[in-house]
């Protein structure tokens, strides 16, 4: 398995509470105004939330899963080797927790607009989610060093090269969603006036 149970515990209360709250207080998107209304029959969880849901989850499953199986393939034992104890297992899983860990948050920078690049609106515009984020890298940091937390969670530590390939994944993602907003933003009718 890539991930046990307490991790998923961790990344759901530790790394995603935080960051979930930020972005309830995100102001509305400059443009909303232009967009004509959404017809009232139309789902929460209509054909264009869900298509986007598996467009990143997508990225980031893929992602983690990559990483892990590279991580284990990079140590060359034969995966019939590897046991829960094994410190190259420890520290794939470790790598997988972080992963999500730091593509939730290039995530949560990347889904503050539906259709604006989120470099218009700024990058640092909202503190709070700059802060949520920094609090669930900071504990995912302490999981990964601490030996009283690396006995609970079964984690190892990571080395710098390993943070630089999941900045690197989550920059990536961050990528991908800014593509898809611009194709978004290519493809719709300009309003009244011919501005977007």
């Amino acid at each position: 398995m890539p991930i046990t149970a307490v991790q998923i515990l961790a990344i759901d209360l530790g790394s995603d509470v935080l960051p979930a709250l930020a972005l309830g207080a995100e102001p509305m998107e400059p443009d909303v105004m232009n967009s004509p209304p959404r017809p009232r029959r139309e789902r929460l969880f209509s054909t264009t939330v869900m298509g986007r849901i598996v467009f990143l989850g997508g990225i980031q499953s893929i992602g983690v899963c990559a990483v892990f199986f590279w991580h284990i393939h990079a140590s060359g034992i034969p995966y019939a080797d590897f046991t829960r104890n094994d410190p190259v297992y420890r520290e794939a899983i470790t790598m997988v927790q972080a992963g999500i860990v730091v593509s939730q948050f290039f995530n949560a920078l990347a889904v503050r607009t539906d259709r604006q690049s989120v470099f218009r609106i700024g990058l640092l515009t909202n503190p709070w989610l700059l802060a949520a984020g920094c609090f669930g890298i900071g504990l995912m940091a302490a999981i990964s060093y601490a030996p009283p937390l690396q006995a609970v969670f079964h984690t190892a530590p990571l080395v710098p090269a390993d943070w630089a390939v999941l900045a690197a994944f989550g920059a990536l993602l961050l990528i991908a969603e800014e593509c898809r907003k611009w194709t978004l933003r290519r493809r719709r009718t300009p309003p009244l006036g011919g501005v977007r």
